[in-house]
Formats: C-alpha cells, sequence, structure tokens
C-alpha cells in the first residue's frame, strides 16, 4: 500500500465526488478516516443513544462543513473578501 501513499510525494489528490441522483447535486466522499465518524454517529442512532433524526442533522452539518473547506469554495471566499 505504500504505492498508493500520495501525502509524501506532494501530489494532491483529486477528491471523489458522487452526484446524487434525482436533484444532481455533487458531493465529495468523505476521506477514510471520516467515514468511521459516520459510521460511529450511525450505530448511536441505531442504538437509540440518539434520535436518528438528530443523528441525520449532525450528519449532513458535518459533511457540508467538509464541503466548505474545498479549494472552490475558498477562492470563491478569497474573491468575495478582496472585493469588499
Amino acid at each position: 500500500m505504500a504505492g498508493n501513499d500520495r501525502a509524501g510525494s506532494g501530489e494532491a489528490r483529486p477528491p471523489r465526488q458522487v452526484t446524487l441522483p434525482v436533484i444532481g447535486f455533487r458531493i465529495q466522499v468523505p476521506e477514510p478516516q471520516r467515514i468511521a465518524w459516520y459510521a460511529g454517529l450511525g450505530l448511536m442512532a441505531a442504538f437509540e443513544l440518539v434520535d436518528w433524526e438528530l443523528a441525520l442533522v449532525i450528519g449532513i452539518g458535518h459533511l457540508i462543513a467538509d464541503n466548505v473547506r474545498s479549494p472552490a469554495v475558498a477562492n470563491l471566499a478569497e474573491g468575495v473578501e478582496s472585493g469588499a
């Protein structure tokens, strides 16, 4: 697996994206280490430690917050700041 590690080589890995059917919205697939966080949230909902509605809202909010950190959004924010 050492051949797949691009962190040390300085290469930026292209983000994995998925287009949601019906609405056509594109979202980035979380990194593998973040998937564990979502799985833990799902397990907490499955064992009724939190309501499933709350888990859904938290998960969607976390996913949106992760996508806000994308380079495209950062460039847009820099453009807005320089224009103000």
